[in-house]
């Protein structure tokens, strides 16, 4: 029998030897680490959106806003290669298989970049490629974002995670954190900054899409939310919609694109080329696609638009951006973001077409990620860094979509029980499962709400944000009210308080007692407010019944929305300011909110009694000496529907606070007074109605536009007719005349514009020096035009009430029958970002007494 030579298994035995060496060796090889940090040699300041890379692969990155890069490979390298635009390319050894930092410093200077600007001597738009280029993708838009479709729909889920930024080891040992020390169990380090973050918010929700262009509907139908509870402190819904107004979607294509409620200029946006430069960096493939890699960044690094890298397609000639890396330029005019960062990529998608056969392709969103940082300090400090991350699947494209879905005004609908989804749903749900980091902050806040130290902190947090001091079930405050005065009452103390979820979710009692030391007068009040069918954190259909008892004084035409009336800080007012009324209020209420649209419908008794200051008298024929009036009675019948679609609301301990959108707010009123009802004097009809409306403009900020108008139809003293929203406080009132005193106009007929123009800081961006202090201009426009009729003006024929009048016995109370009332304003806001400080000047009826024909106001107006 034939035999193999032993040497021929001894061969073998050597090739598996070193065939098995080889690949142990292969998988053993430690991988390769860069951490580093970019910054400008000349200037010593960070660098954002660096390219770097491995020298002779693929494989790169990009450093964030503070210049932190990280990379990591196990294939073999030994040099790193760093550029950006108007710098000259560097390359740096490294050691392979080892943790290297780097600290890079370029220097500007002539790359092939900053050739063709020598020859051009400066920046041009014309017969520069880059610009060629992005016109193109400007050009092409429709055909290649997704509402270009006739419709889509996909499955969406959206996690958005906050964490403490910057943890240092003095921090982690304070007393306070020694307490919760088992909260750094989730702490996590950043690779690029090595900085480590502690996570303590997490927000995930899952949604159907659906989009339709003709009839052009667009709707989000969240299935699924699931948020780390703030206990007792904070509205956990608001701020799952504050959020969700932070990261607003971002769609490239769209010509501004809203973040942090500021509207920026998108690169693809059609003026794009006049507040962009825009360069040709280099060729490269994404995803097997041959693409024009482009550089952007903004002429003015303080204009509100971004910089960052594009990747456009030239294979198929649709100029379709496959991907953009993009974040905000370090001397931006924008507060309290240090940092941020959009990813986007696309991918195409193919799907049956339903009509016709065949079918539907189409480029979609792969990939959406968004990091902020946000910080109060300086660069270095602690902030809060929040990051969004999307994932899309079951893309639909030209699919029939029931009509059903887009009812309803809102453009996101909670359906059903979305906010009270079990466990279950969401490890079935989910488009990938959380990490450990994730799944422990659910966990870590759940031990916190067990903690005294942080219950404790939560209670002086309850105090500054609110004004109320939690005792029990009952809340006590605002505490700012305490202590007041005013010319009528003298000193005024109060003493309030309402329940809290503790006592009911379904629930609410106020009230408060007050005594003035002038007047010797007791005020107080008494209200209950009932939640039906839900509880008071089911904001997004919401029905409500209120009822309530008050007597107390009353300033005629003041309006001061969020400030309470008898805050201390509210006593101190220009000129007299002794007109005020006693009210003796008692009304019923009911409320429907839902899908945009509130409705409310109420009854009221109302009886209004002068104070001391402030005399009612009539005249009448055939009498020297007019009539003393003890009170005016009335009885109402109220109406009011408010429009108000895709709102975002903060539902506050005591205001409900509507945040500045795109979208209109329409609001209508109407009251009826009964006569011989309840002690009612007269009958009347009242009717009202308000719209506002903000518009955005490229780079040059934002524009608030209220209009409004009215009429009372009747014979009725002056206190049930319309007196004009005076503002006599030094505090700057948004919706009010600032330079009128309190009942100086009355009408029974009026119209009125309020334009108010926050420029952004476009003028004063562009001015040396100033810029630095990151001001922003604020200009306003007010008018109202009103009269009155014949018969509502006071004689003695007709016996009406007789007008306010001065301690002189001048008249004090007039008719705008002449000409509108008119002021106007120039202003500088986001003072140590917090502050707005206004001139006004008021326009005419100067020749009134005590008129003030211009003044100083200031406003505390934060802002992103």
């Amino acid at each position: 029998m034939f035999k193999k030579p032993k040497s021929n298994i001894l061969l073998r035995i050597h090739f598996f030897c070193a065939f098995f060496l080889l690949t142990i060796t292969a998988f053993a090889q430690k991988a390769t680490i860069v951490r580093g940090r970019v910054t400008d040699e000349k200037g010593k300041e960070a660098l954002p959106y660096v390219n770097v890379q491995f020298d002779g692969t693929s494989i790169g990155a990009t450093s964030d806003i503070d210049g932190n890069f990280y990379l990591e490979t196990k294939t073999s390298v030994s040099k790193l290669k760093v550029s950006y635009v108007g710098y000259r390319t560097q390359t740096v050894a490294i050691n392979q298989g080892q943790m290297n930092e780097v600290s890079v410093k370029l220097v500007e200077g002539s790359n092939d970049l900053q050739v063709l600007e020598v020859k051009v001597a400066k920046y041009r738009n014309k017969g520069n490629p880059a610009v060629e280029l992005i016109k193109k993708v400007i050009d092409h838009k429709d055909q290649n974002r997704k509402s270009g479709f006739k419709s889509y729909q996909y499955n969406k889920y959206e996690k958005v995670e906050f964490a403490l930024n910057g943890i240092s080891d003095s921090f982690r040992n304070n007393r306070f954190m020694k307490k919760v020390d088992f909260v750094f169990q989730i702490a996590d380090t950043n690779k690029a900054s090595g900085k480590v973050n502690l996570p303590f918010y997490l927000r995930e929700r899952l949604s159907d899409v659906y989009y339709r262009k003709d009839p052009k509907a667009e709707k989000e139908l969240v299935k699924g939310e699931h948020t780390t509870k703030m206990p007792e402190t904070l509205d956990d819904a608001g701020i799952s919609d504050y959020i969700n107004n932070l990261y607003q979607e971002v769609d490239i294509y769209n010509n501004q694109i809203e973040l942090v409620r500021v509207n920026f200029v998108s690169p693809l946006n059609p003026i794009a080329p006049t507040f962009y430069r825009f360069y040709i960096q280099d060729t490269s493939v994404v995803k097997g696609v041959s693409c024009v890699h482009l550089y952007f960044a903004p002429r003015n690094k303080m204009d509100l638009a971004f910089i960052g890298h594009m990747w456009v397609s030239l294979e198929d000639s649709s100029y379709a951006v496959r991907k953009i890396e993009m974040g905000v330029p370090k001397d931006i005019n924008l507060n309290f973001v240090r940092e941020m960062e959009i990813r986007q990529e696309f991918d195409w998608v193919e799907t049956p077409d339903s009509v016709g056969g065949g079918k539907s392709r189409g480029l979609m969103l792969s990939k959406d990620i968004a990091l902020m940082d946000f910080a109060v300090a300086k660069e270095g400090q602690k902030s809060i860094m929040g990051t969004k991350t999307v994932s899309f699947k079951d893309y639909q494209i030209n699919q029939p979509i029931k009509n059903e879905v887009f009812n309803g005004l809102n453009k996101v609908i909670m359906v059903g029980e979305a906010r009270h989804q079990d466990d279950s749903f969401w490890v079935e749900s989910r488009h990938d499962s959380l990490n450990k980091h994730e799944q422990g902050i659910f966990k870590t806040m759940d031990s916190l709400d067990n903690s005294k130290p942080y219950r404790r902190f939560l209670w002086y947090t309850h105090l500054l944000t609110t004004g109320s001091a939690r005792v029990g079930v009952v809340d006590l405050g605002p505490m700012m009210s305490l202590y007041s005065f005013n010319p009528v009452e003298g000193s005024r103390f109060r003493l309030g308080g309402r329940t809290n979820p503790r006592f009911s979710e379904t629930v609410l009692l106020e009230g408060y007692a007050a005594y003035g030391m002038r007047d010797n007068r007791w005020k107080y009040f008494a209200g209950a407010r009932f939640f039906l069918g839900g509880k008071a954190t089911d904001r997004d259909s919401l029905t409500q019944a209120r009822i309530w008892y008050q007597n107390d004084v009353r300033v005629p035409g003041q309006d001061l929305l969020f400030i309470q009336e008898d805050a201390f800080f509210a006593s101190f007012r220009r000129g007299v300011n002794n007109k005020i009324f006693y009210q003796t209020m008692a009304g019923v209420e009911f409320q429907k909110l839902g899908n945009g649209i509130t409705y409310t419908v109420g009854m009221k008794k109302l009886i209004t009694r002068p104070s001391d200051s402030l005399i009612f008298n009539r005249e009448v024929v055939d009498r020297t000496t007019p009539i003393p009036i003890e009170s005016i009675n009335s009885t109402e019948l109220n109406l009011s529907i408010r429009y108000a679609p895709n709102e975002i609301v903060y539902q506050g301990a005591r205001n409900r606070r509507t945040l500045r959108s795109k979208y209109p707010i329409i609001q209508a009123w109407y009251s009826y007074g009964i006569k011989d009802f309840l002690g009612g004097d007269y009958e009347y009809h009242n009717l009202r109605l308000r719209a506002k409306k903000t518009f955005y403009f490229p780079v040059a900020g934002f524009a608030d536009v209220t209009l409004e108008g009215g009429k009372v139809f009747g014979q009725l003293p002056y206190p049930l007719l319309i007196p004009h929203r005076a503002n006599q406080l030094y505090y700057n009132m948004v919706d009010s005349y600032n330079l009128m005193n309190f009942l100086e106009f009355v009408s029974d007929k009026y119209a009125s514009v309020n334009v108010y123009y926050n420029m952004g800081g476009f003028l004063l961006n562009r001015i040396p020096l100033i810029r630095q202090l990151k001001w922003r201009e604020a200009f306003t426009f007010k008018a109202v035009w009103g009269s009155l009729d014949d018969k509502n003006i006071p004689s003695k024929e007709n016996g009406m009430l007789q007008f306010a009048k001065a301690e002189d016995g001048s008249p004090y109370t007039h008719s705008l029958e002449k000409a509108p009332y008119i002021e106007a304003s120039v202003g500088i806001s986001n003072i140590f970002k917090l502050l707005r400080v206004d001139y006004i000047r008021r326009l005419n009826y100067l020749n009134l007494p005590n008129v003030d024909t211009w003044g100083i106001r200031a406003r505390i107006a934060v802002s992103f």
